[in-house]
């Protein structure tokens, strides 16, 4: 007997359609919210024209308050006082210290023997000697010379005397006619004779004083010329003993023991470390922002010492423009080289509004920030003030609170608007 399939069969019963239904207007209903709720985010996304990671971004929030617009420089310690010895003529160098010695002022440093130079000096010695006894002579001569005038003048005076005497005897003898009137005349040519001399002894002897007064005169300007050259010789030779103008030390040497140099050799270089300066190194750039008589700050193992900004060098090296810094008072245990950091302090504004310094600055030629909000970086125009080493001034197109970002702008390449993801 075949058997049948009835006992495989089973009876399916017939589903509900109200179930189904029912699940496909959940899943109706969710979606249409989901895309109501993202309308605005799908809305931002699609306006948007760039999407940057705010792992490679920096932002920081505009704030109100004080900025101190300086800028921050290396540099190395100068003495502001550092001579330099000179040889005065040629000749052999003895020195008499080495280099790093300390040294006090007036101490003999070194000397140079200049056989030239000493004999030079005896020569004109002796024609000053010379001269000197030239000048003794002539005023011996000068006084036999007046003693003579002199003479002559009182001879013509007697003479003079004696020929107004003959006169009036001969007058008074006319007048009796003891005489003739030829002898009367022949007295008053003796007399008029006298006259004439005791006049012209007279001039003589002033003439001759002032023709004697010149000529020594003359004597004596060469008497001083010939002492001023031996004076002039006797500096110079001893100027051949160096002598210390300053307390320090001695920098460097520029010639060896018993050496032979020529006139105006270096010799020595002398550093007076009572009196030291920063000579800082400021880049290109930073210099048209600085003047003379700013106030700076020199940082010298961990501290700070008042200083002001003295003079800046017009010449370009190396990108950088030589400053010097001189301390309102010196700081102790300064050494000569020693590096140090300085802060210079361009101006001092309060109460602006202000936000950290980043590559932004550059990046976004200084007219275009970033602002963030709801996930999302505008691009806003704003308008900057001074700048510091860490700080930037916000003159225009922020407010207090608002976040930019402050790393480079790059990445926005120039977006309108632009989202930001994780």
């Amino acid at each position: 007997m075949i058997r049948n399939t009835s006992q495989q069969d089973k009876v399916i019963t017939k589903r509900s359609t109200n179930k189904k239904w029912m699940l496909s207007s959940i899943g109706a209903i969710g979606l249409i919210s989901a895309v109501a709720f993202s309308y605005e985010s799908f809305s931002t996304l699609l306006s948007a024209e760039q999407v940057v990671s705010t792992q490679q971004l920096k932002t920081a929030q505009v704030v109100r308050g004080d900025m101190i617009q300086d800028i921050r420089v290396e540099g190395r310690t100068l003495a502001a006082v550092s001579p330099s010895l000179y040889a005065i003529a040629s000749g052999t160098v003895t020195l008499h210290v080495k280099a790093g010695d300390t040294i006090t002022k007036g101490q003999v440093l070194a000397s140079l023997d200049s056989p030239e130079l000493h004999n030079q000096l005896l020569q004109e010695e002796a024609t000053l000697r010379r001269i000197e006894m030239e000048v003794k002579r002539q005023q011996i001569a000068i006084k036999q010379q007046q003693l003579d005038n002199t003479q002559d003048m009182e001879l013509a005076k007697v003479e003079l005397e004696a020929a107004q005497s003959e006169m009036a005897r001969a007058n008074a003898s006319i007048e009796k006619q003891i005489i003739s009137k030829l002898e009367l005349e022949q007295t008053m040519v003796e007399l008029k004779r006298a006259e004439l001399n005791e006049r012209h002894a007279i001039d003589s002897l002033k003439l001759s004083q002032e023709q004697l007064n010149f000529e020594l005169q003359s004597t004596q300007l060469d008497l001083d010329r010939q002492r001023h050259l031996v004076a002039n010789l006797q500096r110079q030779v001893d100027a051949l003993t160096l002598t210390s103008p300053l307390s320090g030390i001695v920098g460097n040497l520029n010639v060896q023991q018993k050496q032979h140099v020529q006139r105006d050799s270096e010799l020595m270089s002398l550093v007076d470390l009572s009196e030291l300066e920063v000579e800082a190194y400021i880049p290109e750039n930073l210099a048209d922002e600085l003047g003379i008589g700013l106030t700076a700050k020199v940082q010298i193992n961990n501290q700070y010492f008042p200083a002001t900004l003295m003079a800046i060098s017009p010449e370009v090296e190396n990108g950088r423009v030589s400053g010097r810094i001189r301390f309102d008072e010196q700081p102790k245990s300064l050494r000569q080289n020693q590096r140090v950091n300085a802060q210079i302090i361009i101006s001092h504004k309060k109460n602006i509004l202000k936000v950290d310094r980043g590559a932004f600055i550059e990046t976004g030629s200084a007219s275009t920030a970033y602002k963030i909000s709801d996930g999302s970086a505008h691009r806003t125009d704003i308008q900057l003030g001074v700048k510091s080493i860490r700080e930037v001034e916000i003159k225009s197109g922020l407010q207090v609170g608002d976040t930019i970002v402050i790393s480079s702008l790059a990445p926005f390449q120039q977006a309108q608007q632009v989202i930001l993801s994780e």
